[in-house]
């Protein structure tokens, strides 16, 4: 019972807190809009698939500018936001050590948080479907059973992805001082993973490849007029060769250090999501892209409990 009334209570303070509020308020709108467009292109293409000119449009259409921009953008601030200062603000008030005097247990404390947080992170999600399905029959197109199956496993993904950024400030919270330390370190690791790492991809890349094949050196043996014609295919055969192996490199290269970031791991995902048969991305592994999205929310998440169980109360 501690542990659902710690998440009650986290539910509540939460849904209550200004920055929430301001943040979702923000969120909300940019769906709105967002999801405008998309429809609009989604209804499109449906108008021409019911007259048979082309195949029946995927429903990801809708989220597409949502995703990759409301998402990656505000759903990561706000999830951050929620976590940053949930243990380090009760350790400045000193009231940690009131809660902890009661009958409760340090690990139904940073549970009860966890999921009064996620609580909070699934009704944003759900307020946004909520509004993509208005907007959908507004315009009027009922989703069909597959289409509803692929906007719940997109629901399903965002809150996982909301959740990777508040663990990651729940993280924070559990090993700072205080809440202003503790703002400064989730940032610091935001701008880490979501910038750092894919600009410094391609920088190793040209680091340990260097700049791709010259072209100048094959124009001008193929200009030379003491070059056979039979030269110049092997020539030509071999410079576009080293081409293809330079570009395929680095981009396994980048492509390692893209599967690091949550961003990119989120939209290959929702990508991915179609059912229909003639969907081109049906087959599209995004196995490696699923665990690397995985791990992080549940690796901050076990760093946070480890630290708070630990954590000396003064």
């Amino acid at each position: 019972m501690s542990l659902i009334v710690v998440a009650k209570k986290e539910f509540v303070d939460q849904i209550r807190s200004k920055r929430f509020i301001a943040i979702l308020a923000v969120m909300l709108l940019f769906s709105i809009f967002s999801f405008y467009q998309g429809v609009n292109e989604f209804m499109k293409d449906y108008q021409s698939f019911v007259s048979g000119k082309v195949q029946r449009p995927s429903i990801t259409k809708i989220f597409r500018t949502f995703g990759d921009m409301g998402v990656t953008t505000f759903g990561s601030i706000l999830g951050l936001f929620m976590g940053f200062d949930l243990i380090s603000r009760e350790k400045e008030t000193g009231s940690l050590k009131t809660l902890l005097s009661h009958p409760v247990y340090r690990d139904q404390i940073i549970n009860g948080k966890a999921i009064g947080g996620f609580a909070a992170l699934f009704l944003v999600v759900a307020l946004t479907l909520t509004i993509a399905l208005g907007t959908l029959t507004m315009r009027g197109f009922v989703p069909s059973f597959e289409d509803l199956i692929i906007i719940g496993k997109f629901g399903a993904v965002t809150v996982v992805f909301l959740f990777i950024f508040f663990s990651i400030g729940l993280f924070t919270s559990a090993i700072m001082k205080d809440s202003g330390t503790s703002l400064l370190a989730a940032f610091g690791i935001f701008i880490t993973i979501m910038a750092v790492i894919p600009i410094f991809s391609s920088v190793i890349a040209d680091a340990i490849l260097g700049s791709p094949p010259d072209p100048t050196v094959f124009t001008l043996s193929g200009d030379s007029e003491e070059v056979s014609n039979k030269t110049m295919v092997e020539e030509r055969k071999k410079f576009i060769k080293e081409v293809e192996e330079y570009w395929k490199k680095r981009r396994t290269i980048i492509d390692s250090f893209k599967i690091l970031s949550p961003a990119n791991n989120y939209v290959e995902i929702v990508s991915s999501l179609d059912l229909s048969k003639t969907s081109p991305v049906r087959g599209k592994d995004v196995t490696k892209n699923f665990v690397s999205f995985i791990i992080p929310p549940l690796a901050f998440f076990t760093l946070s409990y480890v630290s708070f169980l630990r954590l000396e109360i003064r």
